[in-house]
Parts: C-alpha cells; sequence; structure tokens
C-alpha cells in the first residue's frame, strides 16, 4: 500500500470517528502518528482538512473533498482486487451478471446451475432489472456480463452477440376466454389486463407500427402490472383473466399445464424475439466470466434447438398447439 493511500485511509478514518483516539484505534497507529499523517497530508495540500469544535473533529469543505477522493480510491482498488482475481483462475472470485427477468428464467438461471455443478467454488451475484437500466451498469462495470433483451442503441464500447429465439406467446390459465378462439391476434389480447417485466423495446416498436397508428406506447396494452416478480405474476395470472407473455415457447417446467395455457399469437408467428449477450469491449475477460458465456450460449443454442423441433413439429401436425 503506497504511503499517499494510507494517508487517504487516515483521513477517512478521521471523518467516520470524529475523535483522533478512535480514528488511530480503527487504523492500528498512535494519536501522535495519526495526528502526523493528517499534518502531512494538509501540508501536501496546503489547506486545513479538520478543525476541533465542542462537538468534535469536524472536517473543513477541503476535508469533504479528500474524503470522497478516499472513498473513490478505496472503491477503485477493490474493483481491481475483484478482476485480478477473476482472471487469476476459474474457481475463485465473483462474477457479477445482470439480465433481464424474460432471459434470466429461461437462460441465466439454467446457465448457472451447469457451472456450479462443474466448479462449486465460483460465486455469482445476478441483477434483474430492465434491459434499458442496464446498459449503463455494464459501462460503468458495475456488472461483467449482460444476457437480456438488445439495448436501444447500442455503445461502442460494448461487444455484444444478438441470437434469435422463437416468437412470443402468452400465458393464461388453463380455462381463459382466449383457449377458445381458433387462432389469437394481438387484437384478441389488448382488452386483456397484461402483467409483465419491462417490455423489449423491439415488441414495443412492432406493436406501435401494426396497432398504434405509429406512436409507441406502453399504453396500447392494459398494462394493469409492471414487476420483476415473475411468481406474483403467476400467481394472478392463475386467479384472473389477466395474461403475461413468454419471450419464448418454453413451457415454464414450474407451472402445470393442466392449470395454464400457452398460446401462439398468429401476427407474431413470423417474429423471432432476440436475445443479446455483452461485455465492455476492451476489458479482458475473467475466466469465470468466460465459462458463464460459454454455458449461456450453449444453453441458447440448445433452447433455440428445441423450439425449432416444436415448431417443426407443430407445422407437421404432429404437436399439439
Amino acid at each position: 500500500m503506497t504511503e499517499s493511500f494510507r494517508q487517504l485511509r487516515h483521513v477517512l478514518a478521521l471523518y467516520e470517528h470524529r475523535n483522533y483516539r478512535r480514528a488511530a484505534e480503527a487504523v492500528h497507529l498512535t494519536q501522535s502518528a495519526l495526528s502526523v499523517s493528517i499534518r502531512r497530508i494538509e501540508d501536501e495540500y496546503g489547506v486545513p482538512l479538520f478543525i476541533r469544535d465542542q462537538a468534535g473533529v469536524q472536517p473543513t469543505e477541503y476535508g469533504e473533498v479528500v474524503v470522497r477522493l478516499a472513498r473513490e480510491t478505496g472503491s477503485t482498488l477493490a474493483e481491481g482486487r475483484r478482476e485480478i482475481e477473476l482472471l487469476r483462475n476459474l474457481d475463485s472470485g465473483k462474477v457479477i451478471v445482470g439480465s433481464d427477468p424474460w432471459m434470466a428464467d429461461i437462460i441465466v438461471a439454467p446457465a448457472l446451475s451447469k457451472l456450479l455443478r462443474k466448479h462449486s467454488k465460483l460465486r455469482f451475484r445476478l441483477r434483474s432489472q430492465g434491459w434499458d437500466e442496464l446498459q449503463g451498469e455494464l459501462l460503468a462495470r458495475r456488472i461483467d456480463v449482460y444476457v437480456g433483451s438488445p439495448f436501444d442503441a447500442l455503445d461502442p464500447g460494448i461487444e455484444a452477440t444478438t441470437y434469435e429465439l422463437s416468437s412470443p406467446v402468452i400465458l393464461c390459465r388453463r380455462e381463459h376466454p382466449l383457449t377458445r378462439l381458433p387462432e389469437i391476434r394481438i387484437r384478441d389480447v389488448l382488452p386483456y389486463p397484461l402483467l409483465v417485466p419491462k417490455l423489449p423495446r423491439w415488441y414495443l416498436l412492432w406493436l406501435a407500427e401494426h396497432y398504434g397508428g405509429g406512436s409507441e406506447s406502453e399504453g396500447l396494452h392494459d398494462l394493469f402490472l409492471q414487476t420483476e416478480d415473475f411468481t406474483v405474476i403467476r400467481h394472478i395470472v392463475h386467479e384472473t383473466d389477466a395474461i403475461t407473455a413468454g419471450v419464448v415457447r418454453a413451457f415454464p417446467a414450474e407451472l402445470s399445464p393442466s392449470e395454464f395455457a400457452m398460446l401462439d399469437i398468429v401476427d407474431l408467428d413470423h417474429v423471432r424475439a432476440p436475445v443479446m449477450v455483452a461485455t465492455l469491449a476492451e476489458r479482458p475477460i475473467p475466466a469465470a466470466a468466460a465459462a458463464f458465456i460459454s454455458e449461456v450460449t450453449d444453453e441458447i443454442l440448445r433452447l433455440r434447438a428445441a423450439l425449432d423441433g416444436v415448431r417443426a413439429r407443430r407445422l407437421a401436425g404432429t404437436e399439439p398447439g
């Protein structure tokens, strides 16, 4: 640890404790040694960082600036240690994954399960948010890998691969009125309350073009509830005529086909839901992140092959609709 960073730690300790004795104990120094360290950094900047008053030790406006610098420096060094640990080997460190709820459910979870069976020492953190928020998180290095709907406009600092899956579907209760229709179009779906995570932009653009007179709006749907919690969504769908949407025709394993129905939308049959896998273009990919991306890619290809097989059987009349 360099002398300058030690001094920043000393400033931060004094700021947090507002008392020289307690601050010195926190950084394992004598009180006089801490005073000397603070005085040296004040001499270096040429301004007082702290003053004493009846309430104790208080930071000056200059001290507030140095405290902010100390915190930012500590955060940067911690991030550097994390990246180095990730790059060193496959069985250590923690990878932070960002995913929209659609893809976390059907792609990220199976990929992580496979990785856990292979590398039990790996640690992951999953941040499930809207696709529109996660590009900024990737650029700020707060996530290592993104899996989800494509971003509105891809930043040049991001390297991404986009895959196509199957057409979107509707999920409803088994006795829903929609199940009695010979075929379903968007106009049949729009009257029912919709429960979803944030709708993907590619879908909103398609919806606006075909049903909104050119105006992009989630208001074309009766959007009853927007949430990332699929448990809440599925409970309400099971009990009411509300519906939810699936990005691909993959029936969730935890749902019973005797209680729920998955319905194709005729005028979306030609549309293929896209999924993006993205990292920072200039950033080395750690071994653990690379292993995760490999599993995600395999899962996407496996899912796509399975969906293509189901589609082929349905077209041939050998698969239920």
